[in-house]
């Protein structure tokens, strides 16, 4: 029994940890969705060729490398301006297509970072839904446990669900998330990664979704 109480806590605590890692995630996705909604609306579009890409500087250990660019805009070429995004598929030479602030047309950005917020708000719903449908499972199985009710049955029903609840919920928003950034023009092979990971979980989920639907309601 004290085993069985111990392994309870570590999960009531690896859930709570799912669900501040998703408040994290949510919260960071929201911010940098609503600092992209401030770019300009009047904007061209542009082909850029990759010149270069610069290490991020020492003083800025969170920042990541950037990308050097050269394009031109109204008739006038624009050599090696810094656009706030590296992919580690970009090479040397790769045209890109960015957006050209009218009224700045040094200030450039591409469709990914324009909705990277809302990728990392896709990617904060596995986190949060595993981790408060955990901490309700566990408060549930404890009433259980307090009112001194079949818990062989209850605990075999709640392990069938989460079965496939789980790979469902990490699932789908990666690969939603994945198609996303997939769909974009300046695709990466992050976003492969991140649809592989998705996908998998996904028909994992909906295999022990058919056989809890079998198990539950076959016999009847």
């Amino acid at each position: 029994m004290k085993r069985k109480l111990s392994l309870e806590r570590i999960g009531m605590r690896g859930s709570i940890i799912l669900l501040i890692i998703g408040t994290i995630l949510l919260s960071a996705g929201t911010i940098v969705q609503i600092a992209n909604s401030r770019l300009p609306d009047k904007a061209a579009v542009c082909m850029a060729t990759i010149t270069g890409f610069q290490d991020a500087e020492s003083s800025e250990i969170s920042s990541a490398p950037t990308t050097v660019v050269t394009y031109q805009y109204n008739g006038k070429i624009y050599e090696n301006i810094t656009l706030r995004q590296y992919e580690g598929s970009w090479q040397k030479g790769d045209i890109l297509k960015i957006y050209v602030s009218e009224e700045d047309p040094t200030m450039i950005w591409t469709k990914t970072m324009l909705y990277r917020g809302v990728m990392i708000i896709f990617l904060s719903v596995p986190f949060l839904t595993i981790g408060i449908y955990k901490i309700v499972q566990f408060k549930r199985n404890k009433k259980v446990r307090d009112d001194e009710s079949d818990t062989d049955t209850e605990e075999e029903i709640k392990y069938k669900r989460s079965s496939f609840i789980i790979p469902l919920a990490a699932g789908i928003p990666f690969t939603i998330a994945g198609l996303f950034l997939r769909a974009m023009e300046n695709d990466s092979i992050l976003a492969l990664v991140i649809i592989v990971m998705g996908g998998s979980a996904v028909i994992v989920g909906v295999i022990a979704l058919l056989n809890f639907v079998h198990l539950t309601f076959g016999k009847k």
